[in-house]
């Protein structure tokens, strides 16, 4: 007898879960249900599912950050993940794909739809392959067939889910009007993240279309009037290193020759030899070319100090997004157009921060004026974990995978997050006597990114 198939449905939605787990119980899968990715990644240490439904938006950790870890982990790689969302098009199907998943399904599933994807993952067995009676659920419905058979249909089993109430133990009226108000109220706030991922997704688009004919009509600009300098902190710092180390070495080169002119004119007057003088020019010119590549290494150390003043980010965003990760490729450019060969490390560091709500409504910072012990949440709701994967955002992941800076160059980067429990900065200690907004000012300056140059050795 083969073994049963197992499934994980991965969803914030207690509805949705429900949803999705009695359809794929009707295919004879064993399921197991967790609503968040956190929980799943824990879940995979211990259990080896066949099919994994991930849902995209989600607390903490989303579904496009928790495939990335699963097809990343060597022992979970193989193991299919279908993305199970209402966020859909081709761009989306795309993303889905690249990251590892076999497909994307909507939350409005119909049966036919989940039958043939888990057919085509191997789950289940193509239903022409077996004779269909009228007890199943792909029977014919024609009026003849029920002419022909007069059967009683069985009562209904009611679909418990792990935690809910049992149907002996007898609901009331208001304890039934409590539990679907209850459902319905989930069913809601799906909709409405469903929504805000609709419209999340229209405005990205637009606003995709608009940047690139606005990039357009840029270019098109540039080419009729001359280039306009910006001024920034990066090229600024980074221009002014390269010019000072470039007139440490055009002087030490000057002083060197006007070293060597003279013993070699002296030589020459009083016809000695020449060949200790040669030695004593290679061995000042050995020299002078250690001590340049030493004020090359404090000047890309002083230009990574002055990058560093810039990559502090707040509670409610991710480490590397968008925003950072514009710096990120600005940097790659001047580096690439200065020379410098080496590795980039990107050492991101989250703060905890105090804070008062909670996932379903939302957090905020508290009045200043609160003790910490009064906060209703201590952590970053935006990065639970320190896996880098989860402190890189999508756009900066596909970014880091797709530019020719680090590609097709000397550059090279990694991304390193580094643990919370030794933060840069040290927390006062939770008592009545700190206040919030002194607790927060520490969370601030712990959440940032360090940004390491390694020079490659010359």
């Amino acid at each position: 007898m083969s073994k049963q198939k197992c499934a994980l449905v991965v969803d914030d939605s207690k509805s949705a879960r429900l949803v999705l787990r009695r359809m794929l119980e009707k295919h004879d899968l064993a399921v197991d249900t967790v609503e968040s990715a956190g929980q799943a990644l824990d879940f995979l240490i211990h259990h080896r599912p066949d099919v994994i439904f991930m849902d995209h938006m989600m607390p903490g950790m989303d579904g496009f950050e928790a495939v990335k870890a699963i097809k990343n982990n060597p022992e979970t790689a193989t193991i299919p993940v279908m993305m199970y969302t209402s966020k859909g098009g081709d761009l989306y199907l795309g993303q889905a794909r690249a990251l590892g998943a076999v497909g994307v399904l909507p939350k409005t599933v119909a049966p036919a739809e989940l039958f043939e994807s888990l057919r085509k993952i191997g789950l289940v067995k193509d239903r022409r392959s077996k004779v269909r009676t009228l007890h199943e659920d792909d029977a014919s419905e024609r009026a003849e067939d029920f002419k022909k058979h007069s059967i009683t249909p069985p009562p209904l089993t009611p679909f418990m889910e792990p935690g809910m109430q049992s149907a002996t133990s007898g609901l009331d009226a208001g304890q039934l009007d409590t539990h679907l108000r209850s459902l319905l109220e989930e069913q809601r706030a799906e909709i409405r993240k469903d929504m805000l991922l609709s419209m999340d997704t229209v405005s990205q688009q637009t606003s995709n279309r608009l940047n690139k004919e606005l990039d357009e009509k840029l270019d098109a600009l540039k080419q009729e009037l001359p280039p306009v300098q910006t001024p920034s902190i990066v090229p600024t710092v980074l221009l002014t290193a390269l010019l000072f180390a470039s007139m440490a070495w055009n002087f030490s080169i000057h002083k060197q020759e006007e070293k060597d002119v003279a013993p070699v004119s002296a030589a020459n007057d009083v016809q000695a030899s020449s060949q200790q003088e040669a030695e004593q020019a290679v061995s000042n010119l050995e020299a002078l070319q250690a001590e340049t590549v030493g004020l090359l290494n404090k000047t890309w150390q002083m230009a990574g100090w002055a990058i560093n003043q810039e990559l502090q980010y707040p509670y409610d965003e991710i480490a590397l997004d968008k925003q950072r990760a514009d710096i990120v490729e600005q940097l790659l450019v001047r580096l690439s157009e200065s020379g410098y060969a080496g590795k980039i490390i990107l050492e991101t560091h989250a703060g905890e921060f105090c804070l008062l709500g909670d996932q379903e409504t939302g957090f905020r910072l508290p009045s200043p004026e609160l003790t910490v012990e009064q906060c209703e949440f201590i952590g970053n709701p935006v990065q639970p974990s320190d896996l880098p994967a989860a402190h890189q955002s999508l756009s900066f992941a596909n970014f880091v995978n797709s530019t020719p800076l680090l590609n097709e160059g000397p550059l090279a980067m990694e991304v390193v997050a580094a643990s919370r429990t030794d933060p840069l900065y040290v927390y006062p200690d939770k008592s009545d006597a700190t206040t919030a907004q002194a607790w927060n000012e520490i969370a601030e300056k712990n959440n940032r990114v360090v940004i390491f140059l390694e020079p490659q050795s010359r």
